[in-house]
């Protein structure tokens, strides 16, 4: 039996389904699965508890550098050594140290490795580390015997640097979006009619998802006399500074941007059917497949990468992170729309995600890619 390690930073609860599903789907084909994680450490996200799936959790180890923050996974690359992969799929991160060392253990070993991410440069990125990246990068991605970009995006970057198109697999990132659909179904009735506009973001609040910026633009149409109420669902490191900005805002600005703290499960139900609009105004990506299944309408960036193939013109497509101006007109705009007009963007918004991150393509696009992964060990073997 084949075995393929997936090597994950930490182990967020939206991976379970995922994962449960793709190891009943990879014994199938023969493969046996394993999930190799650290701890849970930037982002206030809440973690994967009682696996149904084979895990190994690694200590994480950080260092406080004056450009970057890396870190390590302590004993994760012994590990390997021992379990001796057929193929690994992993997250790529520059400041995970281990992660190099893997790369070229791989090398040395003769075992392909597959690349699943959404491969941007993050805003956030200090110059000269974004320099370095984009300088690196390029070479991992060559030596990858099968990348899975996010979406199309990427696609198209690594075909224009010379990936065969062969070696790629778009594995558009999701959740379980059809059971949300599901559920749903026939509880939602947005009319549109009211006059208040309810503005929803959901996810962690770091640096890079530009909060601080996303604030300021409500404020701003808040101050100059539209009637919107913004809540703010999620907790992390972003969230006292995003807090100190947000008491510089006059009363009524504060009065109407509400934070919520973090939320999961049936807690964020009532959020997402109560909203008029998502909003996304710097990095991430699930947040707005869940807000699309509870056919909610977008405004956004490309986020991960994710969203870049998902609105498609259904939406404000924000093409800055964290431009205060730009929001502010994308929601303006938006606001303004007709209550027919914002009926039609959310019904269309269910049907642009079921069609294209449904949660059956995103399984089954992992199985090609490690069929395709594991065929790559078994023609290296051969030819020697």
């Amino acid at each position: 039996m084949k075995k393929v390690i997936y090597i994950y930073g930490n182990l967020p609860a939206y991976r379970k389904d995922l994962f449960t599903s793709l190891d009943k789907k990879l014994t199938e084909e023969e493969i046996e699965l394993k999930v190799f994680y650290g701890e849970h450490t930037i982002k206030a996200t809440k973690q994967v508890e009682a696996p149904s799936f084979k895990t190994q959790k690694f200590p994480t180890i950080h260092y406080d550098l004056k450009l970057t923050k890396p870190y390590t996974m302590k004993g994760l690359l012994e590990q390997l050594k021992r379990e001796k992969p057929d193929g690994i799929v992993m997250q790529f991160n520059q400041s995970n140290l281990t992660e190099w060392k893997i790369l070229r253990w791989c090398k040395n070993e003769g075992i392909p490795y597959a690349i699943w991410g959404c491969n941007y440069t993050r805003p956030d990125m200090k110059k000269t580390l974004a320099k370095i990246r984009n300088m690196i990068y390029p070479y991992i991605y060559k030596n990858a015997s099968v990348l899975m970009p996010y979406g199309t995006l990427y696609r198209d970057y690594f075909l224009k640097i010379g990936i065969p198109r062969e070696d790629i697999v778009v594995v558009q990132n999701s959740i379980d979006v059809e059971s949300i659909a599901a559920k749903e179904k026939g509880r939602i009735h947005r009319d549109f009619e009211h006059a208040s506009t309810k503005i929803l973001y959901v996810g962690a609040l770091h640096p890079p998802k530009r909060l601080d910026a996303g604030i300021q633009a409500v404020a701003q149409l808040i101050d100059a006399g539209y009637d919107v109420i913004f809540d703010i669902v999620g907790s992390g490191t972003a969230l006292d500074g995003v807090k100190a900005i947000w008491t510089t805002f006059s009363k009524e600005a504060k009065d109407r941007i509400v934070f919520h703290g973090a939320k999961y499960g049936e807690e964020l139900v009532p959020f997402f059917e109560n909203a008029d609009v998502f909003f996304m105004p710097g990095t991430g990506g699930l947040g707005v497949n869940e807000a699309m299944a509870y056919q909610l309408p977008i405004i956004s960036t490309h986020g991960d990468e994710t969203v870049f193939d998902l609105i498609d013109g259904n939406g404000f497509f924000l093409h800055h992170f964290g431009d205060v101006q730009e929001e502010k007109e994308a929601l303006k705009n938006f606001i303004e729309l007709k209550p027919e007009e914002k009926a039609r963007m959310a019904k269309r918004s269910e049907e642009l995600v079921l069609q294209r991150a449904s949660f059956k393509n995103l399984v089954n696009k992992h199985v090609e890619a490690c069929k395709i992964l594991l065929n790559k060990k078994s023609n290296s073997e051969q030819q020697h």
